[in-house]
């Protein structure tokens, strides 16, 4: 991979995503119209929801693939980025990830030399093998921002103040547990999320070793006809890292309605 890549680092990406989600005009313009309008009529509770706005649309635009895809265009064309055929740079992402996105690689590069090796045509296989990794490229960068958002959470201080509240006679104490319970439950749903992820790619990297050994037996017995049933199952690899990057995107659509709620200090 060309080195003017390499040189966008996870860091890089993420301090792009948060300062895009936290200056974007509409998720600034918009709370300050709520905290004015607070302001000028007296009521000041108004700036509370001023707040809670600017939480909510910062954390949209924080989980919006659009969004995402042109500060990555940016970045990357700051650093005189190159083509679109470029593979994901596993550099970027957290360690835990990375290992992942790069185990599926070894195994498509062991899939790969199996190929060159045979006297068998392996196309059909070699492309969905292609296809299924890049998907896993693409998911784990959907992962990516899982982790970095839930690196910001404190379930404890979440649970601490839930047990604040508990029993409390202030009127206001059953919205601010009602609001603390749906973002820890959002959290929660982000980390099983982000587990799945693990150990649904770890399952695939496994299945295409099983797959890599069934093209030597079949490329020492000279023999390609079972091609397309081996090109099957590894088209519905693909198609469970699909279902998995539909689960993280509707999480992603309901982690947004849990803005940050910020637990004052015992009073």
């Amino acid at each position: 991979m060309p080195n003017d890549r390499q040189l966008v680092t996870r860091t890089d990406l993420r301090r792009g995503l948060v300062v895009n989600a936290l200056t974007k005009p509409i998720n600034v313009v918009v709370p300050a119209a709520v905290a004015v309008a607070a302001l000028l009529i007296g009521v000041t509770w108004l700036i509370a929801v001023a707040a809670v706005v600017y939480a909510v649309l910062a954390m949209l635009t924080f989980f919006d693939e659009g969004e995402a895809e042109k500060v990555g265009k940016r970045v990357y064309g700051d650093r005189g980025g190159g083509s679109k055929e470029k593979r994901l740079d596993v550099r970027t992402l957290a360690p835990p990830i990375a290992r992942q996105v790069q185990s599926a690689r070894d195994s498509e590069k062991n899939i790969q030399e199996t190929i060159q090796r045979s006297d068998v045509s392996f196309a059909e296989v070699d492309s969905e093998v292609d296809s299924l990794v890049r998907a896993v490229e693409l998911i784990a960068q959907r992962a990516q921002r899982i982790y970095d958002y839930l690196a910001t959470q404190d379930l404890n201080a979440i649970d601490s103040r839930l047990a604040q509240l508990q029993g409390s006679d202030d009127p206001s104490a059953t919205a601010i547990v009602k609001a603390l319970t749906d973002q820890r439950n959002a959290l929660t749903e982000l980390q099983g999320q982000l587990t799945s992820f693990y150990s649904r790619i770890e399952q695939l990297v496994a299945s295409l070793g099983t797959v890599n050994s069934q093209l030597v037996r079949m490329s020492v017995a000279s023999e390609d006809e079972d091609q397309t049933e081996l090109a099957e199952q590894v088209r519905g690899l693909r198609e469970q890292v699909d279902a998995l990057s539909a689960g993280m995107k509707e999480a992603y659509g309901r982690a947004p309605e849990t803005p940050e709620v910020t637990a004052p200090p015992p009073g």
